[in-house]
C-alpha cells in the first residue's frame, strides 16, 4: 500500500473514524492492529519479522540493567541489521554464491527495517543509561516500533518521548485538526506536485551513463535530482506527521530548510534530523567521550568520532562502496570544520552567509552523486564530466572495477 494512493486514503479515514470513538487504551490497541494490518498488506513475512524484533527487544529491555543482556541485545539487533544490509546490497550474490537470485535477496530486508531497528537499539541503550524505563505495557512498546505513519521511513522516535505520548490522554482539538490537515496538504503538494514531477524529468541514464551528457546537462539534472529527493522525503514526512497529528500524537520534524545551512554540521541539524541526531547521540558523543576519558591524543577525538559516525551513516543508507565513500567525504568535511573551529551554532550575515550557504549546498549536492550513481565508477565518471566544460575529458575517470 503506497502512502499516495486511494487505498491509503480509505485506510486512514477508517482508522481515524474508529480511533475517535475509543478510549486511550483502546486507541493504542486499535492503532497496533491497524499498523500490523498495514504492514501485512505489504508482506506478511515483513510483519512477522517486525513482531520477532518486538518480542526480542521487549524481553531484553526488561533485563538490560545487566551488561550481558545489553550486549546480547546489541549483538542481535546490529548483527541482523548488518547481515541483511550486506546480503541485500550489490555484493550479496558474492557472499551467498550464485544459487540465489538478486530479487530473492532483496526480499530479505523488510521495508522500514532500517528505521525500526534503530528505535529498538535506542530503547535498549536509553534503559541502560537510566534515561528511560522498560516499557510496562507490551501493546505500547509494540506500537512504538510499528506505528504505521512512521513505520516505513521514519521519523525515528526516541522511546521516552513516544511511549510517554502513548501513555498520556490525547485530545484532538480544532487547532490540532487544522495543523494536521495543513501538514498533509503541504506534504502532498511537495511529494506529488514537486518531487514526482521533477523526478519524472530525469533522464534514465543520466547517472549510469553520464558521458552521454554535457557538463551543463549534468549540472542541471543533478540539481533536479537534489530538489526532487529533498521534496520527496520532506513531503512524505509532512504527510505522516500531519496524519499522526490528527490522532494527537506528535512526530519529530525531519527537515528544517537544509539548503540554508552555513556549515556541514549545521546541515546535519537540518537534514533528516531524527536520523542525524540518532547518530550524534549514540555514536558520535559516546565515541568522543570514550576517547577523552582514556586520554587518547586530542587529534583522535577530533578525527575518529565524526569519521566513524558518517561511515556508520553511509552503511545505514546502503552497503555500497560509493555510499561509504559519501560517508567518508562528509566525515572529512566535519573534521575540516573542527580544525577550522566552525560550528553549527556559528552564523554569519549578509554576503558571507550567502557564500557559506552556497558552499555547503554545493558540497552536499555533489556528494549526492554517490547515491544516484550507486557505484564509484559511475560517480567518478559523473564528477569528472561535471567539471569538464571543454569536452576533452568526457571519458576520463578513475578506472574502478565494475563491482564498486
Amino acid at each position: 500500500m503506497q502512502i499516495i494512493s486511494a487505498q491509503f486514503l480509505v485506510f486512514s479515514i477508517v482508522v481515524l473514524a474508529i480511533y475517535y470513538l475509543l478510549t486511550r487504551r483502546a486507541q493504542n490497541i486499535w492503532l497496533l492492529l491497524a499498523s500490523y494490518f498495514f504492514y501485512a498488506l505489504i508482506s506478511w513475512q515483513y510483519a512477522l519479522a517486525l513482531f520477532g524484533v518486538t518480542i526480542v527487544n521487549y524481553f531484553i529491555g526488561r533485563k538490560v540493567s545487566s551488561r550481558a543482556w545489553l550486549a546480547l541485545g546489541l549483538i542481535i539487533n546490529l548483527g541482523a541489521f548488518s547481515l541483511l544490509k550486506l546480503l541485500t546490497g550489490p555484493y550479496g550474490e558474492r557472499i551467498v554464491g550464485d544459487g540465489i537470485a538478486p530479487d530473492a535477496l532483496a526480499l530479505l530486508l523488510p521495508i522500514g527495517f532500517s528505521f525500526y531497528i534503530l528505535q529498538a537499539i535506542s530503547y535498549l541503550l536509553d534503559i541502560s543509561r537510566g534515561q528511560a524505563k522498560p516499557a510496562q505495557n507490551f501493546i505500547d512498546f509494540a506500537l512504538y516500533l510499528s506505528y504505521f505513519p512512521k513505520l516505513l521511513a521514519g521519523p525515528i522516535e526516541r522511546p521516552t518521548r513516544f511511549l510517554s505520548a502513548l501513555e498520556a490522554d490525547r485530545r484532538v482539538d480544532n487547532e490540532s485538526l487544522a495543523r494536521g490537515f495543513g501538514l498533509v496538504c503541504v506534504g502532498i503538494l511537495r511529494k506529488v506536485v514537486i518531487a514526482d514531477r521533477l523526478n519524472s524529468f530525469l533522464p534514465a541514464t543520466i547517472f549510469s551513463d553520464p558521458a552521454s551528457f554535457s557538463s551543463l546537462e549534468k549540472l542541471l539534472w543533478l540539481l533536479v535530482f537534489t530538489f526532487g529527493l529533498y521534496n520527496d522525503f520532506a513531503g512524505y514526512t509532512g504527510i505522516v506527521r500531519g496524519l499522526s497529528a490528527l490522532m494527537g500524537i506528535e512526530l519529530s520534524p525531519n527537515f528544517r530548510q537544509p539548503f540554508f545551512a552555513q556549515s556541514i554540521s549545521d546541515f546535519w541539524t537540518r537534514w533528516h534530523i531524527s536520523l542525524s541526531f540518532w547518530f550524534r547521540d549514540y555514536i558520535f558523543f559516546p565515541a568522543r567521550r570514550w576517547l577523552m576519558q582514556r586520554r587518547w591524543p586530542q587529534w583522535t577525538a577530533m578525527i575518529l568520532p565524526p569519521m566513524l559516525t558518517m561511515l556508520a551513516s553511509g552503511f545505514w543508507h546502503g552497503a555500497y562502496v560509493s555510499i561509504l565513500a559519501w560517508g567518508a567525504f562528509h566525515g572529512f568535511l566535519l573534521i575540516g570544520e573542527q580544525a577550522l573551529k566552525i560550528s553549527a551554532a556559528q552564523k554569519t550575515r549578509g554576503l558571507r552567509s550567502v557564500l557559506a550557504s552556497l558552499i555547503v549546498f554545493s558540497l552536499t549536492t555533489l556528494a549526492l552523486t554517490a547515491f544516484a550513481a550507486s557505484s564509484l565508477r559511475a560517480t567518478s565518471m559523473f564528477i569528472f564530466g561535471l567539471f569538464d566544460f571543454s569536452g576533452g575529458f568526457a571519458q576520463t575517470y578513475i578506472p574502478w572495477p565494475d563491482i564498486i
